[in-house]
Formats: structure tokens, sequence, C-alpha cells
């Protein structure tokens, strides 16, 4: 068996030995040097007493593994000296049985060891970088080769990219810039970004944003890496996103020309189509008036016919009108007390009322910043609308009533909202049918059971929408109909709603 004390005693570099406690049992001559104390002072103190607090725990963790596991375990820490300085080293422990002690074998680090332990990290650190970036990077050698990649491209193998020529995956209209890039690289050691096309062996052709920078060797560059993205899908959003910026352009232009179209149709409405209109109506009451009585009864059919279907047209130029100057309007918001409104309509609507022994119950109505003219065709629309498809038998109720928005039922952009019920006990509205009402001359019933033109619910949309809120139906057939108007408090200023 070795004399290891002897061996210990006579070596020239540190070594100590802990027991199971961790204390120092056996501190050689050059240990107790490099510590600057002696081995007396040295024999029975604790290791970790010694070890530099910020170590402590990982060095305790590496003495516990070598004890339990039976290995050698390598650890670098710093040990404290006499003058408490301390000294930076490695420290390599491995169990021996034989004398059931820890020897630990001490060795400096010197500057140029501390230089490689730096070099080491940086480089584990770098190659943690390089195997986890999103981006594919490439590195070359002096001659253009790929000698290293973090991943390799869809659709390629290692074999296919290592060893190969960088120039190789670009696209052939690409060669010659890359080409030009590479040497600008090599030549000035400048950093380039740019944006390029891919070429796969299949053909195929994809989008890379990439920056090209030197690998220097000193003031050599002995070659280069390519941090590369691609953006094929990005490059596609973007021109999908310019494409429909482009057509919502094109729609916007015939908007404004379907517009300008419409108030010309509404200015010959207002004046070219009623002219005639206006005519035969007059001559059809002269003709009622002078030569009724010499008409036969078939004659007379005719004529009523003829001023019935005047008196349509006319209602429906009028209500035609009045859709196309809400559409071109400029609002003039003020603030408008919406029972002032509702009671004026129901003094316009008193003889219908009282022709179908109506009942209108209203409550008290908020007051918003709106149009006074819209909602006042708003809420007469609605009501009278209420009165007309009414039920046979059945005495009419209509009810208009109010409510706030609760802050849960609005988007978070959305302003305080009011809520406008107007109820009734009509005949309703299937369901299939609740979004035709509010088209322009949509009629559910013929005209010869229920009056109008179809434009009333399409108007009410329309007022509705312009003054940023909306408008809602809730319907049993043969029950009754609800229509729910959510309408802002106040509108926002001109400049922000341009």
């Amino acid at each position: 068996m070795p004399d290891y004390p002897a061996l210990f005693a006579l070596a020239h570099e540190p070594f100590i030995c802990l027991d199971r406690e961790g204390r120092l049992a056996v501190v050689n001559q050059a240990a107790a040097q490099f510590l600057e104390s002696t081995s007396a002072q040295l024999l029975g103190q604790s290791l970790a007493d010694q070890v530099h607090p910020d170590d402590r725990e990982r060095v305790s963790t590496g003495l516990k593994r070598a004890n339990e596991d039976g290995i050698t375990v390598e650890l670098t820490c710093r040990l404290r000296c006499a003058g408490a300085s301390y000294r930076a080293v490695t420290l390599r422990c491995g169990r021996d049985r034989s004398l059931e002690l820890l020897v630990i074998a001490v060795r400096e680090l010197t500057d140029l060891d501390e230089l490689r332990h730096q070099r080491d990290d940086a480089r584990r650190r770098l190659a943690a970088v390089f195997e986890t970036m999103h981006d594919i990077v490439f590195t070359t050698d002096e001659h253009g080769v790929l000698n290293g990649v973090n991943r390799v491209p869809p659709g390629l193998t290692v074999a296919q990219t290592i060893g190969t020529p960088m120039l190789a995956f670009a696209a052939p209209e690409e060669q010659e810039p890359m080409r030009a890039r590479y040497d600008e690289v090599r030549e000035t050691g400048k950093l380039i970004a740019y944006e390029t096309v891919a070429m796969y062996p299949d053909g195929r052709k994809e989008n890379y944003a990439s920056r090209l920078g030197p690998i220097m060797e000193g003031d050599r560059s002995i070659g280069v890496v390519l941090i590369t993205r691609n953006v094929t899908q990005e490059r596609q959003a973007e021109e999908a996103k310019r494409y429909a910026e482009q057509q919502l352009r094109d729609y916007m232009q015939q908007l404004e020309r379907s517009n300008r179209e419409l108030e010309r149709f509404a200015s010959v409405a207002s004046h070219d189509l009623q002219e005639p209109l206006r005519k035969i109506q007059a001559f059809s009451d002269r003709l009622r008036d002078k030569f009724e009585e010499a008409l036969a009864d078939t004659g007379r059919d005719y004529l009523e016919r003829i001023r019935s279907a005047a008196k349509r047209m006319q209602d429906l130029i009028n209500d035609l009108l009045m859709f196309s100057r809400i559409s071109a309007k400029e609002q003039a918001y003020a603030k408008v007390n919406l029972t002032k409104i509702a009671k004026s309509v129901l003094s316009d609507l008193e003889v219908r009322i009282e022709e179908n022994e109506a009942e209108v119950k209203l409550g008290e109505l908020p007051t918003i910043e709106a149009d006074p003219v819209h909602m006042r065709q708003l809420l007469q629309n609605l009501i009278g609308n209420a009165l007309k498809f009414t039920r046979p038998d059945v005495k009419p109720v209509v009810q208009v009533t109010w409510e706030p928005v609760p802050p849960a039922e609005r988007g978070p952009d959305d302003p305080e909202m009011v809520k406008i019920h107007v109820t009734d006990n009509g005949i309703g509205i299937e369901p299939r049918h609740h979004d035709r009402i509010f088209s322009i001359f949509e009629r559910l019933h013929g005209r010869g059971k229920y009056e109008g033109t179809g434009v009333g619910l399409a108007v009410c949309r329309k007022i509705v929408e312009q003054h940023r809120g909306y408008i809602k139906v809730a319907s049993v057939p043969g029950e009754g109909t609800t229509f729910t108007i959510l309408l802002p408090i106040r509108q926002p200023e001109r400049s922000q709603r341009t």
C-alpha cells in the first residue's frame, strides 16, 4: 500500500483531505503555504469556512457528489487565505475509501486559466444562443462555403447545406447581387441588411430578410455569418393588405359616385319627376269632378286606379327623397329632449290613434345629443308602424320606454348609451324576416292590406347608424313586436367623426 502521508508531504502541489464532516484532516506543506497558514492552524477547520460565501453552496453540492457517488469532481471557487484575501482555484476531488477521506488537489487559476475559462464560458453561451435562435444562422469559411448552421431550412438536409457554397441557395437572379454583398462584407468588414429570394432544390422560391456580417480574426476576415428569416408569409400578408386597401379605395370611390348619382336623382325626383305626376293628379281630379257622372262604372274604376297609382308614386318619391337626404345631410347635433319629441309625434298621429282606438303609453324619455328632425322621423316611423300593423279585434297598445345601457353591455370604446324601446301588441314579425325589414323597399305584406312603401324602417336604420347607434327587433308572431334603439348620450366631436 502506498505511503499516502509521505506522498502528500513531499508533493509540490497543494493537497488537503477532508473527513466525513468536511473538516480538514490532512494539509500538506504546499497547501499550508498556499493558504498562507500552518498545518496546525488549519487542521480541524471546516473547508466551508475557507470558501468564499458566494461559492459555498456550489462547492458543498460538488463535494457531496464526490463523497456519495465515488466520482471525481472538478470545481472552481475562491479560497480564503491569511489577511481575508481570496484566491481563485480549481479543486479536483476524489474519494479514497481506504483512508475514508476525501482527497482534494488544489491548483491556483492563473490569468491564462481564467482567460481560457472565460473563453469556454463564452463559447458555451454563444452555442446556446446559436442553437436557440428563431432565425436561421449560416457561417462560411473564407471561400464562401457553408461550415455551420443552427437549423436546416425546411426541405433541406444537413448534407445539402454544410460544404455547399452559400451562393447555391440564391435564386438565379439573386446570385450576382449576393456575390457583390459577400465581397463587400469581406472587404469592408461592414454589416449589410437586405432582402433576397432563396431557391430550394425543388425549384420553390421564398422571401428572406437577412443580415450579412464578417467573421474577423484580428484584422482579417475569415468568413461571413448570415442571419436570415423567412418572411414569405409576411410579404404575402402585406401584399394582401395592399390589395384589400386598394379594393377599399376603389369601393369608396364607387360609393362616392353612387352618392353623387343619388343626389342628382333626388334633384331630378324633386322637380322633373314630380311635375308630370302633379299633372296626372290634377287632370284626374278634374276628370272626376266634371265627368264622373258621365263615366260608366268601369271608367270610374279606371279613374280611381289612376289616382291611387299617382298617390302611391307620390308617396314613393317623397319617401325616397327623405331617405336620400338623410344619407347626404350633415348632422346638426343638439341636446334633444326625446319626451317632447315623442309628445309632438303623438299629436301628429292623434287622428290615427283615435281611429284605431289605440292606447299609447309614453314614459319619460332621456335627453341626448342628436338631430331633432331625425329623432322626430325615427319615433314617428316606429310608433306609426305600431299603429299600422295591428291585430283585428285586439285593442292596440303601444309603449315607449327607455333604460341606460349597462357598462357590461358596451364595448371598451363605446360611449355612454341609452336604450329606447317601442313595444306593441300587433301582428308580430317572423324571425326569418328580422334582417330583411330594414332594407329599402322591403314589404312583408301586400299593398292592399297595409299601406306604405317599404322605406320607413330603412330610414330608421339610416338615422340610427348616422347617430353611431344600433337598432334591433324582437318579435313573437301573433303577439307583438319590440324595436330597441341604442343611441349615444353624447356624440363625438366632428373632427373625431371624420
